[in-house]
């Protein structure tokens, strides 16, 4: 007589990592009708996907990609206290200009001893060296060789 063979099944496996949080992505993308939109958007017209692939797709399209990637690069090198003063800086320069821009409708030029005065102004030079060495650090680099971003260009 032949005996029964015993056979256990295994336990399911745990679950991918990966595969769980591809799942909650489509959940979420799902709940928040981003997937509806899109599928609705592509069922659309087949043109309009086309023309949107075939903007993507041109030279000018992924210049603009490669610049904005070098924008967020260059604003991650600077620390947010930096960028902070340097608005605040920005700012207050802009309405000093638009302030002095009024007032120098209303007066004359300094004339020959005005300039002279001026060109003793402890606190106009101090003010001005700082701007002066940064835009000879400008010049400086717009003389420099060109040098392509870390993505290459498909020009």
């Amino acid at each position: 007589m032949a005996t029964g063979i015993h056979y256990e099944v295994p336990a399911p496996a745990a679950p991918d990592e990966a595969r769980q949080e591809l799942d909650r992505l489509l959940n979420n993308l799902h709940k928040h009708g981003v997937l509806r939109i899109a599928n609705d958007f592509l069922e659309a017209s087949t043109d309009v996907s086309r023309i949107v692939l075939a903007g993507a797709n041109q030279p000018q399209s992924r210049n603009v990609m490669q610049n904005v990637s070098l924008l967020v690069m260059a604003l991650g090198k600077v620390p947010p206290e930096r960028l902070a003063v340097l608005s605040r800086a920005v700012t207050e320069g802009l309405e000093r200009m638009e302030t002095a821009a009024d007032e120098r409708q209303r007066s004359r030029a300094p004339g020959l001893t005005g300039t002279y005065k001026l060109l003793h102004d402890e606190a106009l030079w101090s003010g001005l060296s700082p701007l002066l060495e940064g835009l000879r650090g400008f010049a400086q680099c717009l003389h420099e060789k060109e040098e392509k971003p870390a993505a290459k260009r498909h020009d």
